[in-house]
């Protein structure tokens, strides 16, 4: 474990939570730390002692911040600064963790922040949005949230001892070793239940030629888009994404979507990416009772009691297609390469079961067989998504990429 003093990034709404602020700040410099201070505060100018001010963060939006009766717009414009400045000293190497306090409005803006900055780099927020749901702040990235049990509102012996404990779990993490890539290159795979047999069969193979796999679960935040971000990161030789779902919910308004970045990373950064339409003729949505009468009318697969998925129609299979020429087109030749198995994508896509429309899967294969461009092969293989057959194909072509790829 490394010891040396560690520069810390304190986020905190020093108008309405300065005591608790001063107090956290002192318990991390008794390890030894050095503190700096954030003001995310709206209601009052920064007080003594802060590192960057509110009018800092705020910079030219400042009078804007000030003058807005709407906390929202207030709001949008200090993540905007704080985004910036958070950047800024994480590249200037005057940033090596970051923790805040907040409420649900200091929690959305500092945790906007800590997305700026790559995983590994240890981020703790102490809010009582802990305890609820924790999608918009996680985003499924590395962020740490504790929970206080009451508000952050003042000090007070179960406050001062959750903050205290806040202070130790940052010093333990700040103080492991960064996060690095082994000596084995590392591969991206991307897996659904409904794929799994095909991602079990390409991780054996993979590991066996000695590359290290890491496989995202395709639910969106916590899957497809991490993953993306990792790539654009550089922690992957490659990336074999046989799972590609999330796009279906792009498409179809599933729960999943993770927006326009998927598919792109891999293709901007030019390492080697297989592609494959896994799981793409299902639509994800929530439990039934959230089901709208139209997806109600539609062919339905009934997962878990929270999360019932929809066959993908022949309309949405062909915008599908479309989606995957505009966001390969533009690959390095030679290191994209879709693979599609004509026999189904996914456990309940093939005969006999719930998802089996041959004639809507056509439409996808069309779209993208005869419209990709050259640079950007695409092979259709007589099999399964969860053939063993099929399996050995992927791993294959991408061996033969990797062979000729250049780090």
């Amino acid at each position: 474990m490394e010891n040396r003093q560690k520069t810390i990034i304190l986020c905190c709404t020093m108008d309405t939570k300065s005591n608790e602020g001063l107090f956290l700040k002192k318990e991390l410099e008794a390890f030894g730390h050095q503190v700096h201070i954030i003001d995310m505060g709206m209601k009052k100018p920064s007080p003594p002692g802060v590192f960057i001010t509110q009018a800092q963060v705020a910079g030219p939006y400042y009078e804007q911040i000030v003058s807005s009766n709407v906390r929202s717009e207030a709001s949008a414009y200090m993540v905007m600064g704080l985004k910036s400045i958070v950047r800024q000293l994480y590249a200037d190497g005057k940033l090596d963790g970051i923790m805040a306090i907040g409420g649900s409005g200091g929690t959305t803006m500092a945790s906007a922040a800590m997305h700026e900055l790559p995983l590994g780099v240890p981020k703790i927020v102490v809010t009582t949005m802990a305890s609820g749901n924790t999608l918009p702040y996680v985003q499924g990235e590395d962020v740490l949230l504790l929970n206080p049990v009451v508000d952050i509102q003042n000090l007070n012996f179960l406050t001062e001892h959750i903050l205290r404990q806040a202070a130790a779990i940052m010093n333990g993490m700040i103080c492991c070793p960064p996060l690095e890539r082994k000596a084995k290159k590392a591969i991206a795979i991307t897996c659904f239940g409904v794929t799994t047999p095909c991602v079990d069969r390409c991780t054996e193979l993979l590991q066996k030629e000695g590359y290290e796999v890491l496989i995202f679960h395709a639910r969106g935040t916590s899957g497809g888009k991490i993953m993306e971000k990792m790539i654009a990161e550089g922690h992957f030789c490659a990336a074999l994404d046989i799972t590609t779902t999330e796009l279906a919910d792009e498409v179809a308004g599933g729960i999943y979507s993770v927006g326009s970045r998927r598919l792109r990373e891999a293709p901007a950064l030019g390492i080697p990416y297989v592609v494959v339409p896994g799981a793409l003729e299902m639509v994800n949505l929530g439990s039934e009772e959230t089901l709208q009468p139209a997806q109600k009318a539609r062919t339905l697969y009934y997962h878990s009691p929270s999360s019932v998925k929809m066959r993908a129609s022949g309309a949405e299979m062909k915008e599908l297609g479309e989606i995957f020429i505009q966001r390969l087109q533009h690959s390095r030749p030679g290191m994209t390469k879709v693979i599609i198995p004509a026999k189904g994508f996914s456990s309940v896509n093939m005969p006999g079961k719930v998802f089996w429309d041959p004639e809507a899967d056509r439409i996808f294969i069309n779209e993208v067989k005869y419209k990709m461009p050259d640079n950007v092969p695409v092979m259709v293989q007589d099999a399964h998504v969860n053939d063993q057959a099929f399996a050995d194909v992927l791993v294959r072509e991408l061996l033969r990429m990797l062979s000729r790829a250049k780090y």
